[in-house]
Formats: C-alpha cells, structure tokens, sequence
C-alpha cells in the first residue's frame, strides 16, 4: 500500500552527492522475470540517467531493475564482509519468488515496461561515449 506523509526537510543529517547504482538485466520470458543475470554497478550517473540505460539495454526482450548501492559499516563491522546492501529504486531481483502482493505487482510492472518504457528526457539521457553493451555488440540481447 503507497502511504505519503509531510516531513520536515531538516530531519536528514547526511547526504551522499556519489551514489552507486546496481542495474539488474534479466533475460526474462514473456510472463515472467526469472531469467539469467547481468549485473552492472553505474557511478557518475543520477537515477534518471541509469534508468534510461537500463531500458535501452533491456530493450523489449529483457526486464530491469535498479537499486541504491549502501555500504553500511555498523552492519560490517557486526557481520563482516556482509556491510553492503541495496535499497531497490525500480523493480526488484527477478529471480526472488514474490512473497507479498506488492512484491508481485513489482514484477508485474517489470514485465510491462518492456512494452511501455518509462518517459526518460533527452536531457536526462546518458552521456555519449558511456558503454552500451547490448546495443554495441559487446553482449547478445536475448532472443524470445
């Protein structure tokens, strides 16, 4: 269930200006999101931009999803070597068996942005020289 509150805007106290992304590529079939994985992490970009590369990738024949990439040293330091977690912007790991309603509905729209992509500006595109790798030849988009 989407929920919106008022906040105050003070009530942060850090900002990360570098984030890391996780774009999640899946060769997944026509109803579904499983499939096998290509994983890229994206830095230098703002979320709109990895969006747009992520949906060129994927083009009609693939679902994708991105997260926010956190190193979270408390959780390090507790349980070393497993600090670093995702928080998921658009979509999800394909491959997780939904568990919720909201988790299922998260794949289905996955699978509808193949067919309707999500409204990215030109201004918002990545910069011209940023790899392409399954519109440059570099990897084969999978075929249906």
């Amino acid at each position: 269930m989407v929920e919106i509150h008022a906040v105050d805007e003070r009530d942060n106290s850090w900002e990360d200006a570098s984030p890391r992304f996780r774009v999640y590529l899946l060769s997944s079939g026509v109803d579904t999101t499983y499939g096998s994985t290509w994983t890229y992490d994206v830095t230098g970009a703002d979320v709109l931009q990895v969006i747009e590369w992520a949906q060129r990738q994927a083009g009609d024949r693939m679902t994708y999803a991105v997260a926010l990439v956190r190193d979270d040293a408390d959780e390090d330091r507790r349980n070393p070597g497993h600090g670093r977690g995702l928080v998921w912007l658009v979509g999800m790991d394909g491959n997780d068996t939904p568990r919720a309603a909201e988790e299922v509905d998260r794949q289905h729209r996955m699978i509808l942005r193949r067919t309707q992509p999500v409204g990215i500006p030109a201004a918002d595109a990545m910069p011209p020289g940023v790899p392409d790798p399954f519109n440059d030849g570099t990897h084969e988009r999978p075929r249906p």
